[in-house]
């Protein structure tokens, strides 16, 4: 008797360890990630990027999933005293596109948008840091929404890039300037905060035809590698002593920074260092010098 008892406490426990598992939420993971092009360089997450007033900054909003999606949208802000004159340009040949009846991107200021939608859309931050941040970043809203009528199934595992954004840096902008193109995770839109609008729908098959979740159990957002920071200098790149000229002079003198033997300026501490890095050192002198005697045609 206590062996039958035992093989039915058993066998039940076997089956409730199944059915938690088996009732469990599923899991849907959304990753967007920003990478930026300055003067033929791209630059990702984690970099600091070195821009001079007037350059021309492309940058490129990557997405993956792993569920079938429906519509998605990213909102990108950027530092209005830094860059200016954005435009987008969808990835045409990208699954995303191919898919959507509808796409739209649109670069606005907070005092730009209707009365009644001011307090709306914005990062979900604390009232003091939103107010900071209102003042100083203006937004672009990418956004694209797919058309069942095309009779395309819905598309998983995506893993391109929806658009790219080209960006002007101000040609006002003082040196030492700083900057960012992020989008924040605290504008994805959730169950409790439905103004944030960075979000996707999730359908539950490649099925268009019915609906999609736009709030799924579930569903998670990566934003970790959407951080762009920049620095603004006016100084050329390699010009260490500034005299229009690259040679050996200007290699001489970030070798002679690196071991502690002559100071430099900031402007001539971001022309000096060519490989962008955040240091000056024999790396960069000697990048200088072999652009000097036409090795490499450009850092």
């Amino acid at each position: 008797m206590k062996r039958i008892l035992s093989i039915v406490l058993a066998v039940a426990l076997v089956l409730g360890t199944f059915a938690i598992y088996s009732s469990a939420a599923a899991t849907y993971n959304a990753k967007f990630a920003l990478t930026a092009d300055v003067n033929g360089k791209t630059y990702t997450s984690g970099d600091i990027i070195t821009v001079e007033p007037g350059a021309t900054v492309k940058v490129k909003v990557n997405f993956s999933n792993d569920f079938y999606l429906g519509s998605v949208a990213a909102q990108i802000f950027y530092n209005s005293s830094v860059f200016t004159g954005a435009t987008c340009a969808f990835n045409k040949d990208g699954k995303v596109y191919k898919i959507s009846g509808g796409s739209m991107c649109k670069f606005n200021d907070w005092n730009s948008i209707a009365a009644t939608n001011r307090e709306k859309w914005w990062p979900d931050y604390s009232a003091a840091k939103l107010k900071a941040f209102k003042e100083t970043h203006k937004f672009a809203y990418l956004t694209m929404i797919p058309n069942p009528s095309y009779g395309e199934p819905a598309i998983k595992n995506v893993n391109e890039t929806l658009a790219t954004l080209t960006f002007t840096v101000s040609s006002t902008v003082k040196d030492g300037t700083t900057g960012q193109i992020i989008i924040p995770a605290e504008s994805a839109h959730r169950k409790d905060y439905k103004n944030g609008r960075t979000m996707c729908d999730v359908y539950t098959s490649s099925d268009m035809s019915k609906p999609g979740i736009v709030d799924a159990e579930g569903l998670k957002y990566d934003m970790t590698k959407a951080v762009l920071n920049f620095k603004v200098s006016s100084a050329k790149k390699g010009d260490v002593n500034a005299d229009n000229s690259i040679n050996s002079s200007d290699a001489l003198l970030a070798l002679q920074y690196s071991v502690g033997m002559k100071t430099l300026t900031a402007v001539q501490k971001a022309a000096a260092d060519v490989n962008n890095d955040g240091n000056v050192n024999s790396a960069d002198a000697l990048k200088i010098l072999q652009y000097a005697v036409g090795e490499i045609k450009s850092f």
